[in-house]
């Protein structure tokens, strides 16, 4: 996770900005980075789909998303490009960490968000959380599939 200034940034924020440090990305602004701070801990804490991965596909989305006023066909072949770059990272974190949620990536199957919040904490005081893991990894594929993909 980034640490900034004693700001600590939460997974989705961390891999946007890692990305966007090694590779300047359009539309990345203050804006950005406030619609990811609330998609940590798979979306405001809730458990869902982890927040790593809610990073990269912010990224894909700044790179290759759609702005609405594009030709018909053109805005559905950039859609379907966006949305198989996004499945490529999904599928990506799957088959390296065995799952996307971040509830059961923190072994919090069924916890409340604070328990899950909790459960993270205790991870890591023993030095057991895989979050910076998850974040690094994301940010490492995001990276190479935008580069893979180049405009």
């Amino acid at each position: 996770m980034i640490v900034k200034d004693g700001h600590k940034f939460n997974c989705c924020e961390s891999v946007l900005m890692d990305v966007n440090k090694k590779q300047h990305l359009p539309g990345y602004d203050e804006a950005a980075v406030r619609m990811a701070s609330n998609l940590g801990g798979g979306v405001a804490g809730w458990g869902d789909m982890c927040g790593a991965i809610i990073g990269g596909v912010m990224v894909v989305g700044l790179i290759y998303g759609t702005n609405g006023d594009e030709p018909l066909q053109k805005f559905d072949e950039m859609r379907l490009k966006e949305r198989k770059l996004t499945l490529e990272l999904i599928r990506g974190f799957k088959e390296k960490w065995g799952n996307v949620g971040c509830c059961s990536l923190l072994g919090c199957e069924g916890c409340t968000p604070e328990e899950r919040a909790k459960r993270g904490e205790d991870l890591r005081a023993r030095g057991e959380s895989h979050c910076d893991e998850y974040v690094d990894w994301a940010a490492v594929k995001t990276l190479d599939i935008i580069r893979a993909n180049a405009k």
